[in-house]
């Protein structure tokens, strides 16, 4: 234990005094979740509200800086890995347990989710803390209801993460029924009191969506709608081959290969494999194989399957040990274990010299630029910023109208709209405009500005558009003020057109999408 806990606390202080100089602006989605943490409440439109909590916490610490945003995926990230580590150890031994910690850690997938603040960090924590919470459940021993009681509040706190959680308890009974071992505790009270008390962490978020028309059902069942559009089979194989080859980067080449060949010679042992084999396999190999059925039939995201990974690295490593006999007898074999280790950890080094090393090289915005979405916004928000100052201080040649605070009107999009709320230098409330008559953001449930007393705003839009009409007849004047523009490198380049919108004049600015609570 020992060990693994100065492996851990290495790796965190690592971790820690990376993500304080790393050379990359948030992702959309964790200035998007930081704006929610400035809102706090029991649900949101598309997620459940643990992101936000946490982000609120971190900033606390922090300050609303970066750093304080991804704080809390650094912390979750990192600790987290002890829970593989326990799991290994109490299945197997210390040295499985020691070695499925170091292959976790030494993937790009942990590598990159242990520094961005967004729902799969969390996610992530809960789970492989559940993993191991309800293998000591099933144990049975003195001490299980402590156990059932630590299971029931890291689900809970899982499910109020992403709603990927609820598939744990489906998971579990799965297991449940295909052990002979286990299926007794279908007639005990225990694991449906697990259940039912993990579920009704939901109870806040549920009463949320009833108050606002169940956005969050609606908005969650369209990742699993086709559109109705007839799609090519090519398309179909193509799109599961980009799935697969996404899942080699995510977990490292050579790890990735072994587990899945792991997970098959598993899947045809079943109905001779032991308990423990039978246990990890169903929370790997089986969603990762639903997974894969779903990238048939629509476009699935890397990031999906990244909580079935701890037990299929368990299982790895124990194969690789000597402690698991799938298809033919067991045998260690600690060169290629190493090997593992090894490819991993090189890796995810290139994941985190990646942002120094394309700045050094001048390679920003090319096509291996990976990290191109997290470039340019600190920049757009001071070049924004001094626009939105010279409205605030009444130095324009358009001056807003005294003693009132100038709006910040978005028309691009919640991508836009979050990286100004976090990058102006004032970190001033930014309202998006959406005319597409249905809710698609947080932004269209919170509404527009609400003031109709002669407010000023400095509107966004597209370098080559300007303000939807409805926005033109809001204000008594809108005018151009200037184009932008932020080069991120070899061509690309952030690039806006700003507005002077003189006097709003509407009672309500908002668009018909705005949800109405109950």
């Amino acid at each position: 234990m020992k060990n693994a806990l100065l492996l851990v606390a290495g790796l965190l202080l690592a971790r820690l005094v990376y993500a304080a100089i790393v050379p990359l602006d948030l992702v959309h989605d964790e200035a998007y979740y930081w704006d929610w943490s400035r809102n706090l409440d029991y649900g949101y439109y598309s997620k459940p509200p643990m992101v936000a909590w946490l982000i609120a916490a971190g900033t606390a610490l922090a300050g609303d800086t970066s750093f304080g945003v991804r704080l809390p995926a650094v912390l979750l990230g990192t600790c987290g890995l002890l829970w593989v580590y326990l799991l290994g150890r109490r299945m197997y031994d210390h040295q499985v347990g020691l070695w499925a910690m170091v292959v976790s850690a030494a993937t790009p997938g942990n590598t990159a989710l242990s520094l961005l603040m967004t729902i799969d960090a969390p996610l992530l924590f809960c789970w492989s803390a559940s993993l191991y919470g309800f293998w000591r459940f099933l144990e049975r021993g003195p001490d299980r209801r402590w156990w059932l009681l630590a299971c029931l509040a890291f689900t809970g706190l899982g499910i109020l993460s992403k709603q990927t959680m609820l598939g744990f308890l489906g998971l579990a009974g799965v297991f449940v029924l295909l052990s002979h071992d286990d299926r007794r505790e279908l007639f005990r009270p225990g694991i449906w009191l697990w259940g039912l008390g993990s579920v009704a962490f939901l109870t806040p978020v549920l009463l949320w969506n009833w108050r606002h028309d169940w956005i969050t059902l609606e908005h969650t069942s369209e990742h699993f709608a086709t559109g109705g559009q007839p799609v090519a089979w090519w398309r179909h194989l193509a799109d599961c081959g980009e799935f697969l080859a996404t899942q080699v980067g995510v977990v490292s080449p050579l790890a990735w290969v072994l587990a899945i060949g792991v997970l098959g010679m598993a899947g045809w042992s079943f109905p001779r494999l032991p308990r423990r084999e039978r246990f990890l396999l169903c929370f790997s190999g089986l969603p990762l194989a639903g997974v894969l059925l779903l990238s048939l039939r629509q476009r699935v995201e890397p990031n999906w399957p990244a909580a079935f990974y701890p037990a299929a690295i368990v299982l790895l490593v124990a194969w690789l040990r000597g402690h698991v006999a799938l298809v033919q007898p067991a045998c260690e074999r600690p060169r290629l274990l190493r090997r593992v280790a090894v490819v991993g950890a090189v890796c995810s080094l290139l994941v985190y010299l990646m942002p120094f090393t394309l700045n050094a090289l001048g390679l920003q915005g090319t096509r291996w630029d990976a990290a191109v979405r997290m470039r340019g916004w600190s920049e757009l928000g001071q070049v924004v910023g001094e626009q939105l100052e010279l409205l605030r201080a009444g130095e324009s040649e358009r001056p807003a109208v005294a003693g009132h605070e100038p709006l910040v009107l978005v028309t691009t999009g919640r991508a836009v709209a979050s990286e100004l709320a976090f990058y102006l230098p004032t970190q001033p409330r930014v309202y998006l405009w959406n005319g597409s008559g249905r809710v698609t953001s947080q932004y269209d449930i919170w509404g527009g500005p609400r003031s109709g007393d002669g407010a000023d705003a400095l509107i966004v839009t597209h370098p080559d558009g300007q303000p939807p009409a409805a926005v033109l007849e809001a204000f008594a004047r809108v005018e151009p003020l200037e184009t932008v523009r932020v080069e991120i490198g070899n061509g690309r380049r952030h690039e806006f057109r700003l507005w002077h919108g003189t006097a709003l004049r509407t009672a309500d600015l908002r668009p018909p999408t705005s949800t109405t609570q109950r």
